[in-house]
């Protein structure tokens, strides 16, 4: 299943820190397809493919909690 992941950015620097962290380790049956960062840098959608939204959500939740808030479709 695609998961489309929509970043409102809050805390730019955390989040950039963060997001190679985030593409490595990733558990099996979840993967990162494509990370879009806007020019501005407060938003970013990401393309995941995973097992369910609720394994994609429970994956990333944690890692970007306090750096911006996330709506999935």
């Amino acid at each position: 299943m695609f998961i489309v992941v929509r970043h409102d950015i809050t805390n730019q620097k955390g989040f950039f820190g963060a997001a190679e962290a985030v593409t490595k380790g990733v558990p099996q049956g979840i993967k990162v397809l494509q990370f879009l960062p806007s020019t501005e840098g407060n938003e970013a959608v990401c393309l995941w493919e995973g097992t369910s939204v609720d394994a994609v959500k429970s994956y990333l939740e944690p890692k970007t909690a306090g750096l911006s808030r996330s709506m999935r479709s």
